[in-house]
């Protein structure tokens, strides 16, 4: 019990870290009435599916990168990027297309310069450790990035709560889950 306390205590202090207007601008982004690409490799992509079928249950129109049913990216379309380190190749490579494809392009990461990348429209840091253990990242009982990636689906799950200006109910969200369970 004692380590579920420890990431706990962690969780919120990495979370209550989060830059109040990038957690704004997302929600923001999450408002929009447009197509949203997600990707992330590793344990990020599953939190990034995760969080694009949270998404779905809102009644947004969502899409995960590499699926066999996934369209072409297009203009207007917003491509939400899951990456740690962000540095990762191919979810690089995959950002700076969609770019090239008129797509918006919003990072979910710890690094603050890849946020600044040119084909970055927007950001939001999550201030989280890394497998990298770099000197500015806080202490974690946890391994590799495990507290990355939990800070991350628990922000951008309440970003989503947060977009929801109407405040759906459960009962209009559960519509939207799975019935071929």
């Amino acid at each position: 019990m004692k380590t579920i306390s420890t990431i706990l205590k962690e969780m919120q202090t990495v979370c209550m870290d989060v830059n109040s207007e990038e957690y704004e601008s997302f929600i923001q982004l999450l408002k929009e009435n447009r197509r949203f690409f997600f990707t992330g490799e590793g344990r990020s992509g599953f939190v990034a599916k995760a969080i694009a079928m949270r998404l779905m249950h809102s009644g947004k129109t969502v899409y995960v990168v590499g699926e066999t049913t996934t369209p072409a990216v297009q203009e207007n379309d917003i491509l939400i990027v899951l990456s740690g380190s962000g540095k990762t190749a191919q979810a690089l490579n995959i950002s700076e297309s969609a770019h090239h494809s008129g797509a918006e392009v919003f990072m979910i990461t710890t690094n603050e310069e890849a946020i600044q990348l040119p084909f970055i429209s927007g950001g939001m840091r999550i201030p989280a450790a890394t497998k990298y253990r770099l000197a500015d990242e806080p202490e974690t009982v946890q391994p590799l990035g495990n507290q990355f990636d939990q800070a991350a689906h628990l922000v951008m799950d309440a970003a989503i709560i947060d977009s929801l200006a109407e405040g759906k109910t459960n009962e209009e969200l559960r519509k939207k889950h799975s019935n071929l369970e």
